[in-house]
C-alpha cells in the first residue's frame, strides 16, 4: 500500500491512481475477476436445453420407444451426450437386464442418476458464486492491510501533515474494499441470472426424462405381454 501522492496545489487522486495506489492486492483481485468473466461466458454456452436433451435425441428416441427397439435405444443414448441420454442409456440397461421390473424402480434409478447429472450441470455456476463471494473479502484484506501501514506511517511522521497521509491512506485503503465489491456484485448477479437458468433446465430434465420413463415402462409391458 503506498502513501497518498501530495501534490502542491492539494488536487485528489483520479479514479486510476486511486486504483494503482491499492498494491499488491489488485492483483488476486484481477485474477478473480478474469475467472469470474470466463465462468460467466462457459455458463453461456454450458447451460443450454441441448444440456439436456436435443430435438434430435428425443426425435429417435420416441420412434425407438414407439418401435419397442431397446437395443437401438441404447445405442441412441450412446451417441447422444445431453443428460437425458446418460440417465436414460443405464436406466433402459437395468430394464433390459431386468424385464420384471417396475416404473417405481425405473424411477428411483432414473432419480438418483438424474441428481448427480443436474450437480453436475450446476457446478460451474456454484464456482461463480464461490468466486463473487471471496472478492469482497480479498478487498477487505486489502484496507486491513492498507490502513494499518497507514497508521504505522502516521506513527513515526511528526510533521503537521500526518492528519491529510491519514484521510490519503485510509481513502486509498477503502478502495481495495470497493473493487472486491464491484467484482463480487457483478458475479452474484450473473450467478443469480445463471441460477434461474438452471432451474429451468432441471425442471424439463425433469419433464423429459419421466416421459421417457413412462414410454419405457409401457414399452417393456408390452413386451411381457407378448
Amino acid at each position: 500500500m503506498h502513501l497518498p501522492i501530495l501534490l502542491a496545489d492539494a488536487e485528489a487522486l483520479n479514479l486510476w491512481e486511486m486504483i494503482q495506489s491499492v498494491g499488491w492486492v489488485l492483483a488476486p483481485l484481477i485474477l478473480l475477476s478474469v475467472i469470474i468473466l470466463a465462468l460467466i461466458i462457459f455458463n453461456c454456452y454450458w447451460l443450454r436445453d441441448v444440456r439436456v436433451a436435443s430435438a434430435d435425441f428425443l426425435l429417435d428416441a420416441r420412434q425407438n420407444l414407439k418401435d419397442r427397439d431397446l437395443e437401438n435405444l441404447i445405442d441412441t443414448c450412446h451417441h447422444y451426450k445431453g443428460s437425458c441420454a446418460k440417465v436414460l442409456s443405464r436406466v433402459v440397461e437395468f430394464a433390459r437386464d431386468n424385464p420384471e421390473t417396475r416404473l417405481e424402480h425405473l424411477k428411483e434409478i432414473a432419480e438418483s442418476e438424474g441428481a448427480r447429472t443436474v450437480a453436475g450441470i450446476n457446478r460451474p455456476n456454484l464456482l461463480l458464486m464461490d468466486c463473487g463471494a471471496m472478492a469482497p473479502l480479498v478487498g477487505l484484506l486489502g484496507t486491513v492491510i492498507g490502513i494499518l501501514r497507514s497508521f504505522g506511517n502516521i506513527a513515526s511522521d511528526t510533521t503537521p501533515m500526518r492528519t491529510v497521509l491519514l484521510a490519503g491512506g485510509v481513502s486509498q485503503a477503502l478502495m481495495a474494499t470497493a473493487i472486491g465489491l464491484v467484482i463480487g456484485l457483478t458475479a452474484m448477479l450473473c450467478y443469480a441470472f445463471f441460477r434461474g437458468r438452471v432451474q429451468a433446465l432441471s425442471a424439463h430434465f425433469d419433464t423429459t426424462l419421466t416421459e421417457l420413463l413412462v414410454k419405457t415402462n409401457n414399452c417393456l409391458a408390452r413386451g411381457r405381454q407378448s
